[in-house]
């Protein structure tokens, strides 16, 4: 109780600075022409459905329609923007990881504030983004902070983009608003509708806008899933090290929908076999010594095959269908498009997956089984409902929504542009190329050189 009462007493002063940055900042016209040519902004964590609902009702109508863009497995920030902009492998799916080598679990939301450079990852690429302290008051009260957040991009782009040809911003707290309040989301992006409408009147109307988020959000209510509870009742030991047969470690960072299991070489199968079964876990996958993927629930196992280059995929139910592909296996059969093994073409499963509980779910398990630096021996995908991460977070944060699962409502974002048109759907390591970035033309300050 103390603790609680403290964490929110430091939450309280922190967030006294931002208020005053709160009032609406305007954008008055600029005295020399704007440079500014494209406006890319990544909002984190809304889902395609909720954009599609607005654009539908005829919001956002200078944008193309929304994609459908699939996040990776694990459905997490970290993993997606990490895959869009093709920056370099990162330590762990989440800012706390197990770090193999050292044994131990490394990381964490401190490590995040104070070591910044080193987990600055896709962030890298962002110009205008907010503070790690800003991003953590975020998850304590969305709405205020995200209108914080809007009113501080208002301010920066007002400052760059009269010299700057491409500003790339980046929001959080619409993954915060997804997380706490999701009935606000849809009101939050009329604002952002709002900040590029302003933009645009006050650089040209042509000016080219990319929007796009890294993953989807189940949008329910979620408690947490008990599983070290269960792993103790079943002979093994959560630890943060491994020193015997016996240990396993549960890395903690957020509230997601998706979980991170390390044991001892040889010993995956059987912490499979138990986390298969705990309540609220919807599946697990693991590798094998063959590089097979195998794919449990509490009521089936299945087995994942892919070819040197993922160009190929094969799913061999064993016992039940825990992916649900029986009926998409038999239209494929009759179509001849899977050959005498059940081996199909990619594009072949991505097309007949997109409209079923997990949106394609072989080439995602597979390549989630390898996604970082410091892979889990079994990724853990849990049900609509349930979620796993820091304790001290499951104190103060009601979580009415998460993401990181397999589930295609986990697993959906969207991309949506005023010039360019995206294919529908579209992975999110396909992306880069329909959002590429100019040059500044010549003659312009060195400041706002841009990357390709």
């Amino acid at each position: 109780m103390t603790h609680r009462f403290t964490s929110r007493a430091v939450a309280a002063g922190l967030l006294a600075s931002a208020l005053a940055a709160c009032a609406t900042t305007a954008f008055p016209r600029p005295a020399d022409p704007p440079a500014l040519r494209r406006l890319v902004i990544m909002l984190d964590g809304v889902p395609h459905h909720v954009m599609d609902s607005l654009w539908q009702a005829g919001r956002f109508q200078t944008f193309n329609a929304p994609a459908r863009m699939i996040s990776p497995f694990p459905s997490l920030t970290g993993v997606a923007f990490r895959e869009i902009w093709r920056t370099p492998v990162t330590n762990g799916y989440e800012d706390r990881y197990f770090d193999r080598d050292r044994n131990q679990v490394a990381g964490g939301f401190l490590d995040h504030v104070f070591n910044a450079a080193e987990h600055a990852g896709f962030q890298r690429m962002v110009d205008l983004k907010p503070g790690s302290f800003s991003a953590g008051l975020a998850y304590l009260v969305p709405m205020t902070m995200a209108r914080h957040e809007l009113n501080g991009l208002r301010r920066k782009l007002r400052e760059r983009m009269v010299w700057d040809t491409l500003i790339v911003a980046y929001f959080v707290s619409t993954d915060a608003i997804a997380h706490r309040a999701p009935d606000e989301l849809p009101g939050f992006l009329l604002e952002i509708e709002r900040l590029v409408t302003d933009v645009r009147a006050v650089t040209r109307p042509d000016l080219d806008v990319v929007l796009f988020s890294d993953h989807g959000n189940d949008m329910l209510p979620s408690r947490r899933v008990a599983l070290e509870s269960e792993l103790g009742d079943s002979g093994f030991r959560v630890n943060d090290e491994i020193e015997d047969v016996r240990d396993v470690v549960l890395p903690r960072f957020g509230l997601v929908g998706s979980a991170f299991a390390y044991t001892s070489p040889g010993r995956e199968a059987s912490l499979a076999d138990v986390l298969r079964y705990v309540k609220g876990v919807d599946l697990v996958a693991f590798a094998d010594s063959s590089g097979r993927a195998h794919v449990w629930t509490a009521g089936g196992r299945a087995v994942i095959e892919a070819g040197a280059g993922h160009d190929w995929f094969r799913y061999t139910p064993v016992e039940g269908d825990p992916l649900r592909l029986e009926a998409v296996l038999a239209r494929l059969r009759d179509s001849g498009e899977v050959d005498e093994t059940d081996a199909a073409p990619d594009s072949v499963w991505l097309r007949e997956t997109m409209d079923t509980d997990f949106v394609d779910p072989l080439r995602r398990i597979v390549l989630g089984l390898h996604a970082v630096r410091n892979p889990a021996d079994v990724l853990i995908s849990l049900a609509p409902g349930y979620h796993f991460g820091n304790e001290n977070a499951d104190l103060f944060v009601d979580s009415r929504g998460t993401h990181g699962s397999l589930r295609t409502t986990s697993s959906l974002a969207f991309v949506m542009g005023t010039q360019v048109e995206v294919p529908d759907p579209i992975r999110s390591d396909d992306l880069q190329r329909f959002v590429s970035l100019p040059r500044q033309p010549a003659g312009a300050r060195d400041a706002g050189t841009h990357r390709q």
